[in-house]
């Protein structure tokens, strides 16, 4: 398995925990990994499986796709409800 299909794989199931929302730090990912990391984040974002507040956001959250097509804890349903 490459790095970015580990990446894709660590943010779906990242997802689908209570808080739906992550930031790169709290991926498992070695210091020297994380420029692919990154990269692969904003590859999400432009597909609409992650977005976050601005382009500098640190807090990474579940984008349209990832809301249609994952399967979110109910406590991020409800968060995603309310906003």
């Amino acid at each position: 398995m490459t790095l970015r299909d580990r990446v894709w794989d660590a943010v779906l199931c990242e997802l689908a925990t209570e808080d739906a929302q992550f930031k790169i730090s709290e991926l498992d990912f070695d210091d020297s990994q994380r420029h692919t990391v990154r990269r692969v984040l904003r590859e999400m974002e432009n597909l609409s499986w992650l977005e976050r507040t601005s382009d500098v956001g640190r807090i990474w959250y579940a984008g349209e796709k990832a809301r249609r097509y994952v399967k979110l804890s109910e406590e991020a349903e409800l968060l995603e409800n309310e906003s």
